[in-house]
């Protein structure tokens, strides 16, 4: 992985009131995937919502990386949603027809 492919993306966890803020930014693919998951909060309860309004780009490997949030959180007995898809993000979710497979909120919480 080169340094300017790892620089493509950014997934950081922001604590907000009533639930952790995941905000990702940039494209979310075969290297952003594993930082998006890397990017999620340890063990706890409280809700998780990946805000995904500045991803520009995601394929395959950023939809499996959602996916496996999703599942963690279930496992974990966690919330989970996904905030402010952007259209690059929307687009793919819409052509596998798993948009609704999410609970997406139109702006994060806090």
């Amino acid at each position: 992985m080169s340094e300017a492919s790892a620089a493509n993306f950014r997934a950081r966890a922001e604590q907000r009131p009533g639930s952790v803020v995941v905000v990702a930014e940039g494209e979310l693919d075969l290297v952003g995937a594993p930082r998006l998951l890397e990017a999620l909060p340890g063990p706890g309860d409280t809700p998780v919502v990946i805000d995904l309004g500045s991803v520009g780009f995601m394929d395959s490997s950023g939809l499996r990386s959602l996916l496996e949030a999703r599942q963690h959180c279930r496992d974990a007995g966690r919330g989970f949603a996904i905030a402010r898809p952007s259209e690059a993000v929307r687009r793919v979710l819409e052509l596998v027809d798993l948009l609704g497979e999410f609970d997406v909120l139109e702006r994060p919480p806090g």
